[in-house]
Formats: structure tokens, C-alpha cells, sequence
């Protein structure tokens, strides 16, 4: 059966699809801002202010508790050691804008609770100062990867807040992550069906770089890498050859 070629197929009634043209457009535009709302730093800071109140009583519950092992006499906790004291003491005490001459990486009282209730974090409090290799140690568990998933933005601060080259995460977390942290991930982030190459094309392509001059950087940074011999094998599997 054929249809009549006079048919207003952008019409609203059937068959015209105008009316899921229009609800298509619309789910778009909904979709699109949601994600900014989700993406975006305001949202984070109205969901801790409306967070604010229960997380506070959790964490005067757990001082409480830890008042009332102190007097009992059970230890909630390690002693802190003399020179983790003495950094807490250092950073919590002065300006941001003094530690900022001499410490490029600042966390300041950074704290992590998840799901109202579980401490992940507990007022981390540290500065590297600029030049310096600095590594976090501690068992599964410890805080180690949540710390750094704060300091890119992957995850929120419940509370605290960390300095990177004098831009603050919690009240900039866009600028501080998207132009001062380089994040290598614990497992692979790589695409299992992707070259070497295509995947130096793709992230040269998500960086900006001109189109005219991706050719030329990618083999540029496959020379220099000694890549020559896997630049067309799947770059996930490299770490496993021999």
C-alpha cells in the first residue's frame, strides 16, 4: 500500500511526526540541563548546604563517641604521630595565602562521608610544597583513592577543602581540575578496541589540538615513547606483552 505524496509528514497528527519531532527537541534540551545542573559547582554547593545540618549531627555523634571511648579508656583510633600533628597544626593554623608561597598542593581539613555515614576521609590535613614528589601509603581502604577522586572532581567534598596551585577545588573545582591535575587512573581507562594511534588521535582531538597538526603529534609523541612497533596493536593489552 502506497502513501499519497500530499501526506504532511511534519504535521502533528499520524503520520506526521511533528509531535515526536517536538517531544525529541524537547527531552534534548531537559536531558542537556540536567547535566549541567549535575556537572555544574552550584548545584554541589546548594546539595551540601542542604546536606549541611545531617552531616554536622553526624559528625558531633561520632565526636561524641569518641569522647566517650576517650574517658573509657578504649582507643577509636592510632595516636597521631608528632609530625602529622605538627602538619595539621601548620596547615590549619595559617592563611591559605601564606601556604600558598611555598605549598602548591593544600588539603585542608578534607573530609569524605558517604551516604551520611560512612567515613572515608577524616580531615586530611597536608601540603606538598612545589618541586616535590609526593606519594599517599596506607591499606585498601584507607582513603588514598577517594582523596585524589576529591582533588579531580570525580568525587565532592563533604566538607574541608583543597588548594591546587592556589585554585580552590570546592568554590572552582572546574578551573582547578581542568588546568592543574593530571589523573592517571588505577585501572585502565583505555578503549579496548583502539590502537595506539587511534587513541593518541582521539585524545589529541578531545585537547584541542588543530586538526592540521594532530597527524604530526601523535607520531611525534609515538617516536619519542619508542611506541613504533605497537602504534597499530590494541592499547589496553600493551602491559601485559613481554
Amino acid at each position: 500500500m502506497c502513501q499519497s505524496l500530499e501526506v504532511d509528514y511534519p504535521g502533528w497528527e499520524s503520520p506526521g511526526i511533528g509531535r515526536s519531532l517536538i517531544f525529541m527537541a524537547l527531552q534534548g534540551f531537559v536531558c542537556l540541563f540536567i547535566l549541567f545542573l549535575l556537572e555544574s559547582d552550584s548545584f554541589h554547593r546548594a546539595m551540601r548546604a542542604l546536606c549541611g545540618s545531617h552531616q554536622d549531627g553526624s559528625f558531633q555523634d561520632r565526636q561524641r563517641d569518641v569522647e566517650m571511648a576517650v574517658v573509657s579508656g578504649v582507643p577509636v583510633a592510632p595516636v597521631e604521630d608528632n609530625d602529622v600533628a605538627a602538619e595539621r597544626e601548620r596547615i590549619v593554623n595559617t592563611s591559605v595565602e601564606r601556604l600558598q608561597t611555598t605549598d602548591a598542593v593544600i588539603l585542608r581539613q578534607l573530609t569524605k562521608v558517604f551516604n551520611m555515614n560512612f567515613l572515608a576521609v577524616d580531615r586530611l590535613s597536608v601540603g606538598i610544597p612545589k618541586g616535590e614528589c609526593f606519594g599517599l601509603l596506607g591499606v585498601n581502604g584507607a582513603g588514598k583513592t577517594t582523596t585524589f577522586s576529591m582533588l579531580t572532581g570525580d568525587l565532592t567534598i563533604s566538607s574541608g577543602d583543597a588548594f591546587l596551585a592556589g585554585m580552590s577545588v570546592m568554590r572552582g573545582a572546574a578551573g582547578a581540575r581542568g588546568r592543574q591535575v593530571g589523573f592517571c587512573p588505577q585501572f585502565d581507562a583505555l578503549i579496548d578496541q583502539m590502537t595506539v594511534r587511534e587513541t593518541l588521535w582521539m585524545y589529541a582531538r578531545l585537547r584541542g589540538v588543530h586538526a592540521g597538526d594532530i597527524g604530526r603529534v601523535v607520531e611525534k609523541l609515538i617516536n619519542q615513547l619508542t611506541l613504533e612497533k605497537y602504534a597499530n596493536r590494541e592499547a589496553s593489552k600493551l602491559r601485559y606483552k613481554r
